[in-house]
């Protein structure tokens, strides 16, 4: 059977001039686009049991019941009958922020890791966490948690958190000075965004003498007549005009497409199953798509939601687009 073939013209918006007095430029923070070398959060992890589960704890794993076992032997009981439904084995994750002190309070995630049914209801007995170094860093304890339902959105019953039920037990303080220098790290590295911040910075602070090194990272000289906490706090404080990379960011979970209002579609030809375009007074109907040059994916999308397509369609072709060469964006899918 012949398949017509319709051409979809999308409308593409006519900017006019318009007086820069009347365009704020956007700008952001350096704290909000670099970071100190050195200050990066830590992972821990550890093993705990979960008790008091309304018989809805692991019921075939043995990690559990030899677990208790050895709990209980640490408490002086001895007793080969623990066959118990009320308890689950559990692995622990949470972050450390860069500067911890002793007694601080963290957040942690318990993960069930045997056949458990759920964890509500539960409570975890002490447990340590350690670091990547084998040293524990904190110790956990204490009922779960779980996240409040919203919408339609199926909560997990066995993954539970423990809010502020870790306490620190081993101060962390990182290093960020080397030879009486700092280091800024981007966190999406690009020439234009590093020779801004160096501008900005040299500005403000020409005895800092910023310069960017061979890895990409930009180098400052520390001020010794102003304070630490200052130099380093008015830094993170100055603004810049952000990086103007395109990039097209698809949430497939939920069909969320965010992308700049700029970023340009070159001339494309898309046929997709199940998307039928009509036109206007005639009887003819068609399922594919001329995309004409200079179009924008905010034009195509809105263009495609008024043909009635549905998400599943707009990623579908936006990721051809991509692949074909036509969509001049990074594509990030999550």
């Amino acid at each position: 059977m012949k398949r017509n073939i319709i051409h979809m013209l999308l409308a593409v918006a006519v900017v006019f001039p318009v007086s820069s007095a009347l365009m704020a430029e956007v700008t952001v923070k350096l704290r909000d686009i670099v970071t100190i070398d050195g200050l990066k959060e830590n992972q821990i992890y550890g093993y705990g049991l979960v008790v008091g589960l309304p018989g809805t704890g692991d019921s075939k794993t043995s990690l559990s019941k030899s677990s208790l076992k050895n709990f209980l032997k640490g408490l002086g009981l001895e007793s080969d009958d623990t066959k118990t439904r009320n308890v689950a084995a559990v692995l622990l994750t949470a972050k450390l922020p860069p500067f911890v002190r002793i007694g601080d309070r963290i957040d942690i995630t318990v993960s069930s890791i045997g056949d458990a049914k759920s964890l509500e209801g539960g409570i975890l007995v002490q447990s340590s966490l350690l670091g990547a170094d084998g040293n524990t860093y904190a110790a956990a304890q204490g009922r779960l948690e779980f996240p409040r339902k919203t919408g339609k959105e199926k909560v997990v019953k066995t993954v539970a958190i423990l809010t502020r039920g870790a306490v620190i037990e081993r101060d962390l303080s990182p290093e960020i000075i080397t030879d009486n220098k700092i280091f800024l790290v981007l966190h999406d590295f690009d020439y234009g965004q590093a020779d801004r911040i160096i501008k900005v910075i040299k500005k403000k602070y020409p005895a800092s003498a910023p310069e960017m090194t061979a890895d990409g990272k930009i180098k400052l000289q520390i001020i010794e007549k102003i304070p630490l906490p200052e130099f380093i706090g008015t830094i993170e404080n100055m603004e810049v005009a952000p990086s103007d990379r395109p990039r097209v960011v698809i949430n497939e979970k939920d069909g969320t497409i965010v992308a700049g209002g700029n970023i340009r579609i070159s001339e494309a030809f898309v046929s997709r199953e199940g998307l039928v375009v009509e036109i206007e007074d005639s009887e003819k109907k068609g399922a594919a798509a001329e995309i004409k040059e200079a179009t924008t994916v905010k034009d195509l999308v809105d263009s495609l939601n008024a043909m009635g397509a549905s998400n599943g369609d707009i990623i579908a072709i936006l990721k051809a687009l991509k692949d074909a060469g036509s969509l001049h964006a990074e594509l990030i899918i999550k």
